[in-house]
């Protein structure tokens, strides 16, 4: 046995949690409409409620906005310096000196610049940039964030949507 706490399951790092699954009638009815010829939006609530009440998925609605709204939660602090603190690891493993003040500033910033973002998606952010780095560094926070900041942005778009739907916004 080594000296490293493994959660029950065996990973060094709790897992993040999955990113919400949104039914597709419910993606249907959310989507802005591709054919439009009348001059109104492309997408309204009202719209949105009739395709779902064709679809006998109104409750849907209620359920996965309640989801969605749990799901743009900020990513727990310790779960990030955690993470960021094995990317660290696994980028400075070969250096011979790995100065402890600079992982604490190194840590400090990208904790400042990266907490905003949920869980699922700070996750997806990381693991995204390490996959696609065509240097030897560590990926940057504005690598992280260029992969984090569109999926927030839909996130945002279905919620905002959802609410204007399930609370009956016209």
């Amino acid at each position: 046995m080594t000296d490293l706490a493994l959660t029950e399951s065996g990973h060094l790092l709790a897992p993040p949690p999955s990113t919400p699954c949104v039914p597709p009638a419910l993606l249907s009815a959310l989507a802005d409409r591709s054919f439009v010829f009348d001059g109104s939006p492309a997408w309204t609530p009202n719209h949105a409620r009739r395709v779902l009440a064709q679809a006998g998925d109104e409750a849907e609605a209620v359920r996965t906005l309640d989801t969605l709204r749990r799901s743009a939660r900020p990513v727990p602090r310790e779960w990030l310096g955690d993470r960021l603190t094995i990317l660290w690891s696994l980028f400075m493993a070969s250096r011979s000196q790995a100065d402890p003040e600079l992982l604490t500033l190194w840590l400090s910033e990208h904790l400042r610049l990266l907490a905003d973002l949920p869980h699922d998606i700070v996750a997806i952010a990381i693991d995204r940039a390490v996959q696609s780095a065509r240097h030897g560094f560590i990926p940057s926070i504005g690598e992280m964030r260029a992969t984090a900041e569109p999926l927030v942005a839909e996130r945002a778009r279905l919620i905002e949507r959802l609410m204007l739907v399930v609370e009956g916004e016209v």
